[in-house]
């Protein structure tokens, strides 16, 4: 009687973690293919994590993210975290521009192709700065996750 017992609590326990486990939510990941065209000028000034704007080669899908950057700021500005594994390096020049915009001059702004995955940024993770609530609300905030030339 113990026996069985103690074979029910152990498949009923067993039953549990499986249930537990199988609960994760599913992060659906999304590719884009499209241009690195501007900034979040409010990150430079202030020294934080730079938002690069990404538009779509077919101009349909306007991307805001704070994943491209270093972690901390240097100039020029890199895109993707480790200088020394760096998919572009942004001059100085083409952030330079400070209050007056957040795109790139536009002689330059098909100049950093790029192609990837993506995430919709949940809550937590949206980057909220003192002064980049000028971004419309049409440009989606994501996390991404690969990214390419």
């Amino acid at each position: 009687m113990k026996t069985k017992i103690l074979n029910t609590a152990i498949v009923v326990l067993l039953s549990a973690f499986a249930i537990a486990g199988c609960n994760k939510e599913k992060v659906e990941l999304y590719e884009f293919d499209g241009y690195v065209v501007g900034f979040d000028p409010c990150s430079v000034i202030h020294h934080y994590r730079i938002g690069y704007v990404i538009i779509s080669s077919d101009l349909k899908d306007t991307l805001l993210t704070y994943s491209l950057s270093d972690s901390k700021y240097k100039m020029p500005t890199s895109v993707l975290g480790n200088s020394a594994d760096t998919l572009y390096k942004i001059p100085e020049s083409y952030i330079n521009n400070g209050w007056g915009g957040y795109y790139f001059q536009a002689t330059s702004r098909y100049e950093f192709k790029i192609i990837g995955k993506y995430r919709y940024a949940k809550s937590d993770e949206i980057s909220f700065q003192i002064c980049s609530d000028f971004f419309p609300p049409n440009y989606k905030r994501v996390i991404v996750t690969s990214a390419s030339k």
